[in-house]
């Protein structure tokens, strides 16, 4: 007899208690309040990379704003853009970044940096600009954002546009390939089984049953898989 919704929500409650220890010593999540553009970055870039590739692109955008007299942690949409036309367009930009990885393996994918590129356009024509703009935005002007971003080479899934959400600090569940792993194990499913809307479903459960922030869930989890301390020393 197949688990009903309720008892999945319980094996991954447990499963969290087992594996993450105290919440209150979690480590949290950074984010971006003040910059739309390294949200942007950070989202589309970390797609299939291991972190480490992810900093190396957002140290480079902030060294060139730095070298500008500009404050990447404070750049919106606008900022961003100005950058790919100072270097002359998507291509010149990966090159910036030393980062020249595709959106996906199809043959012909245009590259992450024209991802970023169309998807600060996309948001500027939704009127979001800033931070601000989204955080204060209708929920009618987010699901026009949502579908506008979907639109984007290499987005369609709507993880990166999850990701991008939390990272402007609007709580969500970024259900990436560690998340999923995660919950497929603890409710006893293999990966392939359980979809991303799942995954950010039960954490979402989860996360509202304990009273805890769910970014900061989705943050302990994705550590813990990932093998990073989900702990805090103190």
């Amino acid at each position: 007899m197949p688990a009903t919704t309720d008892d999945r929500v319980d094996l991954l409650a447990k499963r969290c208690d087992s594996d993450l220890g105290d919440p209150d010593l979690w480590f949290r999540p950074d984010g971006y309040p003040h910059s739309l553009a390294l949200c942007i970055i950070d989202s589309i870039a970390s797609t299939g990379a291991h972190y480490n590739s992810v900093k190396n692109v957002l140290r480079h955008y902030i060294e060139y704003r730095q070298a500008q007299g500009g404050n990447a942690d404070t750049d919106n949409a606008g900022a961003l853009l100005g950058t790919f036309t100072e270097l002359g367009g998507p291509q010149q930009w990966a090159e910036m970044t030393n980062n020249r990885k595709p959106t996906s393996t199809s043959k012909g994918a245009p590259l992450k940096a024209a991802a970023i590129h169309e998807a600060a356009v996309q948001l500027r024509e939704q009127g979001i600009n800033s931070t601000y703009d989204l955080l204060n935005a209708a929920p009618s002007k987010i699901e026009e954002a949502k579908k506008a971003w979907i639109s984007v080479p290499g987005q369609r899934s709507g993880i990166t546009w999850n990701y991008f959400l939390m990272l402007a600090g609007i709580g969500g569940v970024k259900a990436d390939r560690m998340v999923i792993r995660f919950v497929a194990d603890a409710i006893g499913s293999a990966p392939e089984n359980v979809s991303p809307t799942d995954a950010a479903t039960l954490v979402k459960a989860v996360a509202e049953k304990s009273g805890r922030n769910v970014t900061h869930f989705d943050h302990a989890i994705w550590r813990f898989e990932s093998g990073r301390p989900v702990n805090q020393q103190h």
